[in-house]
């Protein structure tokens, strides 16, 4: 007959085998590994199998952001003008181009004299159009907001209703354009609803024009024409002032890996072409940049080669973009002086990945002595990812 001092320690030591049991079951043909503050590892299923990684993708996006860089880089956003009072907006790909920064620069542009705009010109050429991005045509959702070297507002705009009906802005800071009522009249009335700005690119600068002319005219700058106006700026056009982002790329990077931001994702990824070879950006470029600097950081092919990291964009959402639980890990453990930029939940510092039939979690379990990196990837119909995160802090 079993003493409850002995019951109480064969539970205790078969509890590991169950655990590790009910862990492999629950990963299946997915891949886990985590790893102590000191670098051993402490489990380790399938970790050379190359998976789906979904969003988990922005970490080594982030780190080489900040190789490249730096970590206090800041957007800039050009204006010119030229003989004939015209100003021309010309963008480099800043993606916190928000309504209040665009005040900011209305006050700003007031303050050093601008009194007066015959035509308001923007200039989106800094990317290349149309990049081989993955995006979801046809969708309203803000997630699928196109990229653009001049955008506002995430290329998104926020709607609301009134009580009595009335289509109205979402937020306060942003003036419901014209363009947005466009947008809102094609909707059912509802509660706040933010959508993107469709597949058509020159919606973004029809967007970015109405809410550049609502800003400055508030300023005390006329705007004589109200018309959409784009051109690439040429000889006749003369610097009237360089903007520089309130944002700092760490500013970015949280924004970017607190809510997931696709945008801002592939806003960094392609301005990281651009420092290398220059405007306009090309997703070619930027993916030889961000290679090239993966395989600086890890060696290697790493950021080619499927069994570690084959990775084509920043956002995730390509589906032919790979990772593998051991090359994940390897980002993890250069990461580790950046792991606040991850969101926090429940102790976790994590960084989730979804897809249909993709659910991944990467980042790092606090423990008593350090952080504990860790990976899940599941490519699978049913999600176990908060399971076996679970299971792994039963481990330390």
């Amino acid at each position: 007959m079993f003493t409850l001092s002995l019951l109480l320690l064969v539970c205790t030591l078969d509890q590991p085998v169950v655990a590790q049991d009910r862990l492999a079951a629950l990963v299946g043909d997915g891949g886990v590994m985590l790893r102590s503050p000191s670098g051993e590892e402490l489990v380790s299923l399938n970790h050379d199998i190359p998976l789906v990684p979904a969003s988990i993708l922005k970490i080594p996006l982030a780190q080489v952001a900040l190789a490249t860089l730096g970590e206090d880089f800041r957007f800039e956003t050009h204006f010119y003008r030229n003989d004939s009072d015209d100003l021309l907006i010309r963008g480099l790909g800043d993606p916190f181009l928000v309504s209040e920064e665009i005040a900011r620069i209305a006050d700003t542009l007031a303050e050093r004299g601008l009194q007066q705009i015959r035509r308001l010109v923007m200039d989106d050429s800094a990317f290349e159009p149309n990049p081989d991005l993955p995006i979801e045509s046809g969708s309203d959702q803000p997630y699928a907001a196109r990229n653009s070297a001049l955008a506002v507002n995430f290329n998104t705009v926020n709607l609301a209703w009134a009580a009595d009906g009335r289509l109205i802005t979402g937020e306060t800071q942003t003036p419901l354009t014209a363009l947005a009522g466009e947008l809102g009249a094609q909707l059912s009335q509802g509660e706040v609803q933010r959508i993107n700005l469709g597949d058509d690119p020159a919606s973004g600068l029809r967007q970015a024009q109405q809410l550049f002319r609502h800003f400055l005219i508030e300023s005390g700058i006329t705007v004589s024409d109200a018309d959409f106006h784009q051109q690439a700026v040429t000889d006749e056009w003369s610097l009237f002032y360089s903007h520089r982002s309130s944002q700092s790329l760490r500013d970015n990077l949280d924004g970017m890996l607190r809510y997931s931001n696709n945008f801002i994702a592939n806003q960094l990824f392609l301005t990281l072409g651009a420092q290398t070879s220059g405007y306009p950006a090309t997703t070619e470029a930027a993916r030889a940049a961000l290679q090239q600097v993966l395989a600086e950081l890890y060696g290697d092919s790493f950021g080619r080669d499927p069994q570690s990291l084959l990775m084509l964009e920043g956002s995730g959402l390509s589906r032919t973009q790979r990772s593998s639980a051991a090359g994940m890990m390897r980002i993890l453990e250069v990461f580790k002086p950046y792991a606040d930029l991850l969101p926090q939940v429940g102790g976790v510092l994590r960084k989730s990945g979804t897809l249909t039939g993709v659910y991944n979690f990467a980042g790092y379990i606090r423990g008593p002595d350090g952080l504990y990196p860790f990976v899940i990837l599941t490519n699978q119909a049913v999600n176990k990812r908060a399971e076996i995160l679970r299971l792994l802090q039963r481990q330390l």
